[in-house]
């Protein structure tokens, strides 16, 4: 076998993995406005639904990040990951009303968060040299599955109801499950000696330096922006815009998609460039379309505007995540864990102000996602001047 055949094979199984364990998540942004039918919900409580959920599934971004820093025997511990995420959204398909569907949504998107360190944190130590590349490769798998999760439970949705599509949702997971079980050998890499409380005293003292806050307030409000679009976008597209289902997940697709192919692009351009040049340019660049969102009457142009706007957001993710690992320096897969927590707990408040927005007209939560998007890419520009040391220029 090659020499460099074992470092492309994990690479490319966790892409898979990452996006069979973010299937139902992608699929129910789709399922929304099934949902919202079904339920009679409002788009304030469609929001909630969305934050309480991203709240509740941090639970397991640090833990998993830490285990990852520390024992190298991670296989079994992907497979896991797997059989949480099938038989938490295999129950959630039961829920009888909203709240206990909430709470059984954030159960089961604790399986997903926990993937994420494990597996960013495991490629960010193995490749060291390439970590926003490597880590935009790695997330083309998760938006990967929020282009083709919603397209095709859009198509579901014409002939089942939203329970089923939430239940075919889970199938890529059962398969990539038997998979890394089948290679969970092969996903082992050395771990970090001395597992203690340290660690996070450390990161402590890093994150609540006026460096750390800076970037802590430039992450989670970048989150924000995007939790806000996402929440109310396909409610927008079937409600405000009359498409269909099928329709609205072939416009949701288009949107992620746009994200997922800029992603490695973005992360290269970083590497090389700067991170917080490449992130405030790309949130600046799309924020003006959010803002022109109440003044569209065409539905093909708000789409239009909806793709550029997801597409270049999204398309800064692994920047985001890079940034935060050079800032830390060590210890990836905890910092990594602790970054999710920020996007994930913090930025949910993104999906609940954007429901709040959305209950008096759906297209001014794209205002609040584009408001959201300047002040963190200002963040990014003063903290660049004052704070040279978030997110390095050269290249490690």
């Amino acid at each position: 076998m090659d020499a460099s055949a074992p470092r492309r094979l994990p690479v490319v199984a966790f892409c898979l993995g990452h996006m069979a364990v973010d299937w139902p998540h992608g699929a129910i942004w789709i399922l929304a406005p099934a949902l919202a039918i079904a339920m009679d919900l409002s788009p304030g409580e469609l929001g909630t639904l969305f934050a309480v959920t991203a709240v509740g599934s941090t639970a397991t971004h640090i833990p998993a990040g830490m285990i990852t820093d520390h024992f190298g025997r991670r296989g079994l511990l992907f497979v896991t990951t797997f059989v949480w995420v099938v038989l938490g959204y295999g129950a959630a398909t039961l829920a009888p009303d909203f709240w206990s569907l909430t709470f059984m949504l954030a159960l089961a998107g604790m399986g997903t968060s926990a993937w994420h360190p494990l597996a960013t944190g495991t490629l960010t130590q193995a490749m060291p040299g390439q970590r926003a590349r490597i880590l935009g490769i790695h997330a083309m798998g998760g938006t990967m599955a929020e282009v083709f999760a919603p397209l095709l439970t859009g198509v579901f949705l014409t002939f089942v109801d939203w329970r089923t599509g939430l239940g075919l949702s889970v199938v890529p997971a059962v398969v990539m499950g038997v998979v890394f079980f089948a290679l969970r050998d092969r996903m082992n890499l050395p771990g970090h000696a001395g597992a203690s409380m340290l660690d996070m005293k450390d990161l402590w003292r890093r994150w609540s330096s006026r460096t750390g806050l800076a970037l802590v307030a430039m992450i989670s409000i970048y989150n924000m922006a995007i939790m806000a679009v996402l929440a109310m976008a396909t409610l927008y597209l079937v409600n405000d815009l009359g498409l269909s289902t099928t329709t609205a997940g072939f416009a949701f697709a288009a949107m992620i998609l746009a994200g997922a192919l800029l992603q490695p692009v973005m992360g290269h351009l970083s590497d090389r460039r700067g991170r917080r040049k490449v992130f405030a340019a790309s949130l600046l660049a799309a924020a003006p379309l959010g803002l022109a969102m109440p003044f569209v009457e065409s539905p093909l142009v708000a789409v239009a505007f909806l793709v550029g706007m997801i597409g270049a957001f999204y398309g800064v993710r692994s920047v985001v995540l890079a940034s935060a690992v050079d800032f830390a320096g060590k210890r990836e897969g905890t910092t990594l864990g602790l970054t999710f927590v920020m996007m994930d707990g913090i930025g949910a408040l993104g999906a609940l102000l954007g429901g709040f927005a959305g209950d008096f007209d759906l297209t001014w939560a794209f205002v609040l996602a584009s408001g959201f998007a300047v002040v963190s890419a200002v963040i990014a520009i003063l903290s660049s001047l004052a704070f040279p040391v978030i997110a390095p220029e050269s290249r490690t």
